[in-house]
């Protein structure tokens, strides 16, 4: 809210419930749902990611209900004394374990994978061995969810030999990644294998950089498009990340605008 404030006062006009169907990476233009478009000097991608959802029958039913996307550290008293389960094997996933084994009775984490190793740090890993009440379900998913007006158990299936176990749930919490979600952008912008935008020094690797210059280190392979959050290709996705990056981007701007020839059109 105070940000929007903040951008109001600085003189932009905040847009809801448009859609982005193309951007033209020559012009710049970027054209709205409805027809319209939009002429700018320079774009800022910060569109965020899509987190994956896990399709099981009951669980949209139960999200806020005991069945959460992704926790925060504050979340973890709330699950004093309870049994929760955790899906997913990566950093945060384990980070998560850490916080809510102070505080649940049993932390369980789920994974079809055989080992931690290969998606988890092995700094995480080492942590997480010594807590007597965290165990980890190795090859193991998710086959149901049970409970009326909140989660009260879930089931469990070792994909191996099939077999399929009901265990109670004071909480069951999702980590299983996100997408990007960028193809709707114009094939001069370089994304990585996994649709991330690429910036900076990524960005003139691609081989798609047509400039003398080195581009800033959030600007995409197309001058005067600038990434930053989620949607760029980092190894950091962190709130604070993308909001000092946000920073940087519109700083980064301001610098390509004073180098840059000005445009037929105004920003």
């Amino acid at each position: 809210m105070i940000a929007a404030k903040q951008a109001r006062r600085l003189g932009a006009e905040i847009l809801v419930t448009r859609s982005i169907t193309q951007i033209d990476a020559g012009t710049l233009q970027t054209h709205l749902d409805g027809g319209d478009v939009l002429r700018a000097r320079t774009i800022i991608l910060a569109c965020g990611v899509s987190w994956r959802q896990l399709r099981i029958e009951g669980v949209e039913r139960l999200v806020g209900k005991g069945i959460f996307y992704g926790s925060a550290r504050s979340e973890a008293s709330n699950t004093h004394g309870l049994d929760v389960q955790i899906i997913g094997a990566g950093n945060s996933a384990g980070q998560a374990a850490l916080f809510f084994s102070s505080h649940a009775r049993s932390v369980t984490i789920l994974y079809r994978g055989d080992t931690l190793a290969k998606s988890m740090s092995r700094y995480l890993i080492d942590q997480l061995t010594p807590r007597a009440n965290i165990r980890v379900l190795f090859q193991a998913e998710v086959a149901a969810v049970h409970g009326d007006t909140s989660l009260e158990a879930i089931d469990v299936r070792n994909a191996v030999t099939g077999e399929t176990t009901r265990h109670k749930s004071g909480g069951l919490f999702i980590f299983i990644g996100a997408d990007a979600e960028t193809g709707w952008l114009p094939p001069e912008i370089a994304l990585d294998p996994k649709g991330y935008v690429l910036t900076g020094s990524d960005a003139r690797a691609s081989g798609r950089w047509q400039r003398d210059r080195d581009p800033y280190l959030l600007e995409t392979s197309v001058p005067g498009i600038f990434a930053c959050g989620d949607v760029r290709f980092s190894p950091v996705k962190r709130v604070a990340a993308a909001v000092g990056e946000g920073s940087m981007a519109i700083a980064f701007v301001h610098q390509y605008l004073r180098e840059a020839k000005p445009r037929s059109e105004p920003a």
